[in-house]
């Protein structure tokens, strides 16, 4: 049965079962995407294939079902967002047949954007769900963290980009491509997850921000701008002026909220040290 929830505020922006919705659609079409392409890759057969899109078309479903707040189709669409990202994860992010590196020489480069951004995204999912289970049409109605939110939700776009043109020029650091890959995704999982939480849970969603934005600043920093890295201007001429911005553009956003971030858990524990009326009415008596 629908959930009988009336609450008037929430942690997101938005509605979480609106959230649930948008990730949600996004995330089938991706995993259907790169599906057809593990078939067309020969990665998987053709019974798994008819079974997969079975899989899928309920996955649709139950997002759909969901957003009107049945309980059933949040955890089923929860479910399969959370098998989606084991599958993913223990298919093209490790060393194997279907590694990430070999996989994108096959079908093209931008695999490796879909499957990046299919980590953050069934994230999102479950995140959204998780609160959709009990609270689906509250949502924060200020607008002071608005311009946070846009922020995280670009600076997760940057950072799968940049990733995928490191990618190309194998230029992502001293591990495998699939171990940098899968830490770029991580990154955005974070800074996106930060953004989205930071309207009622500032030192939670701060925190977020702060360890996605120190990682792709440092990250930055000791690949393109310490002696031995790719430099900027070596990005430029390998894959062209505009990937270079992109990639100077991503560790400016990323070092710009990280100390926004950092001001925000800053203000959170002075208001927590400051005295309240009371405990000044009580230390005026004493003295």
């Amino acid at each position: 049965m629908p959930t009988a929830s009336r609450a008037r505020s929430g942690p997101f922006l938005i509605p979480a079962r609106l959230l649930l919705l948008l990730f949600g659609l996004l995330t089938v079409g991706l995993a259907v995407f790169n599906l057809l392409h593990e078939f067309h890759a020969a990665e998987v057969d053709q019974t798994y294939l008819i079974i997969a899109l079975v899989a899928c078309g309920i996955w649709l479903a139950a997002i759909v079902v969901g957003f009107f707040g049945y309980r059933i189709a949040i955890f089923i669409a929860a479910a399969l967002a959370f098998v989606q990202f084991g599958v993913l994860d223990s298919s093209h992010f490790v060393s194997s047949a279907a590694a990430l590196s070999t996989f994108v020489k096959h079908e093209g480069l931008a695999l490796a954007t879909v499957d990046m951004a299919l980590i953050p995204c069934c994230l999102m999912v479950v995140f959204g769900a998780a609160v959709a289970w009990t609270n689906p049409r509250g949502r924060y109605r200020r607008l002071d963290v608005v311009p946070l939110v846009v922020a995280s939700l670009a600076g997760a776009v940057l950072v799968i980009l940049q990733a995928t043109d490191a990618l190309h020029r194998s230029d992502l650091g001293s591990g495998t491509p699939e171990d940098g890959a899968f830490a770029a995704a991580v990154f955005a999982s974070l800074w996106l997850a930060g953004g989205l939480w930071i309207s009622s849970r500032r030192r939670t969603g701060a925190l977020m921000i702060v360890v996605a934005g120190f990682a792709v600043a440092y990250s930055f920093v000791t690949l393109h701008l310490v002696p031995g890295g790719t430099t900027v201007a070596q990005i430029a001429a390998a894959s062209g002026t505009g990937w270079a911005a992109l990639a100077a553009a991503t560790a400016v956003l990323a070092a710009a909220s990280l100390f926004v971030a950092l001001g925000i858990l800053a203000g959170t524990v002075i208001r927590r040290r400051r005295p309240t009326p009371d405990e000044i009415g009580v230390r005026r008596r004493r003295a």
